[in-house]
């Protein structure tokens, strides 16, 4: 039998497991996808306060459709006798808070948002009461965007993504938005609870293990007899989804991205598929400059001098050295050659001149510092093959034939 409810009230209170306000940090926001079974909105929360440390998301987003905004209202934000005729959302936000719950500024559920669609011939936007067409999908997709955008473009903000609710569609475009967006810091969750507690019939439905357990009735189904379980069986496991956050292939093109859905996929589509392709190289003559696709790299004297050598190696189809100890004497012998290739006058001459014996201190200074110009110039996903890999000591690019240099002896 269900305890009655002042007594369910008085135990909720006595029995929650208070979690201790953080020390300042970022703001952590649960954005959710929801249909018409708001529970796994609630799960979701519990099954984060259970980790270690807890996770308590300041804010929860709620984005359904007219069908799931009434299913979250009734059953989140209505009285409920099982609970004492407090409402899931109270009942929940005492269990993980405690006492301070009164006073506390986490577990914040903001106006839950139906997402639309534009119906050009009423010249406004419809509240979706369902999402069946391709249309619909569409117009879902840069609605997601769009709230993915606001929170990953804040460094303050970290974002938990529930693919938990709503369609299928639903679940699999916020996905989509978090891997175009998402940041290392985000995630993206699903949750799962062992039956019956899934069961949508079980009565009182079941939303997070309240103390003390509640007993709930589940109907009987064909073969299967009626029966009673208490929440003291349920178990919830949450799910990380891993992700690859594309964004941090593209940091100089991201903040201007397209801002619809299938814009953005387009631009990223082609941005992996020039990734797929050797960067191409080649080096200026009048001045220390790298040119990369295109893009000017400045480079000091040496820094021009040690990646002439690597270019040059590369161009005669040389394996690479197995570690830069092995490249010392290779690079000594050529910058002697190099010296007398161009005019006294040249930086590339003076350059030479100035390194005197290399060392592998040398090739660690000078490949960090060209490291830094080529991320610098947004060229992070090509860096595997501008620089030499660990066990490799050579590059893997596109370059033009080697020219004469001018005044060369």
């Amino acid at each position: 039998m269900t305890p009655p409810a002042g007594k369910v009230a008085a135990s909720l209170r006595t029995e929650s497991k208070e979690l201790p306000p953080p020390p300042s940090r970022k703001e952590t926001v649960l954005l959710a996808v929801t249909g018409i079974s708001p529970a796994v909105v609630t799960e979701t929360l519990w099954a984060l306060a259970q980790e270690r440390p807890p996770v308590v998301p300041d804010r929860i987003c709620l984005l359904t459709t007219t069908a799931g905004k009434r299913s979250a209202e009734e059953e989140l934000l209505s009285p409920s006798p099982a609970l004492g005729g407090r409402t899931v959302w109270e009942a929940l936000r005492e269990s993980l808070l405690g006492d301070r719950a009164p006073s506390d500024c986490r577990l914040m559920l903001e106006p839950i948002r139906i997402l639309g669609s534009p119906a050009p011939s009423e010249g406004r936007r419809r509240p979706l009461d369902d999402i069946r067409t391709a249309a619909a999908n569409e117009h879902i997709a840069d609605a997601l965007l769009e709230e993915v955008r606001q929170f990953t473009e804040n460094p303050d903000t970290v974002l938990i993504a529930s693919i938990a609710g709503g369609r299928k569609t639903m679940s699999v475009l916020l996905y989509a938005c978090l891997s175009l967006l998402g940041r290392p810091q985000d995630r993206v969750t699903h949750v799962l609870v062992n039956p019956p507690f899934d069961d949508p019939c079980l009565s009182p439905r079941f939303y997070f293990p309240t103390r003390p357990a509640l007993r709930h009735h589940c109907p009987g189904r064909g073969s299967r007899k009626a029966r009673t379980v208490s929440s003291d069986a349920a178990r919830i496991a949450l799910a990380d989804i891993p992700f690859v956050p594309l964004r941090l292939l593209f940091p100089r093109q991201i903040g201007s991205f397209p801002g619809r859905f299938t814009s953005l996929v387009r631009s990223c589509s082609e941005e992996v598929r020039s990734l797929a392709q050797k960067p191409s190289v080649s080096l200026g003559e009048e001045a220390p400059i790298l040119l990369v696709n295109g893009i000017s790299v400045p480079l000091s004297g040496r820094e021009h001098a040690l990646y002439s050598f690597l270019l040059e190696r590369h161009r005669q189809q040389k394996p690479p050295f197995p570690a830069q100890k092995n490249a010392l004497e290779d690079l000594d012998a050529f910058l002697r050659r190099w010296a007398e290739r161009w005019p006294p006058e040249s930086f590339q001459h003076r350059a030479a001149e100035e390194w005197r014996e290399p060392t592998e201190e040398d090739l660690r200074k000078l490949l960090s510092s060209i490291k830094g110009k080529l991320m610098a110039a947004g060229l992070v996903a090509e860096l595997s093959h501008l620089l030499p890999r660990r066990g490799a000591f050579g590059i893997d690019v596109c370059s033009p034939n080697k020219q004469r240099p001018p005044g060369a002896r």
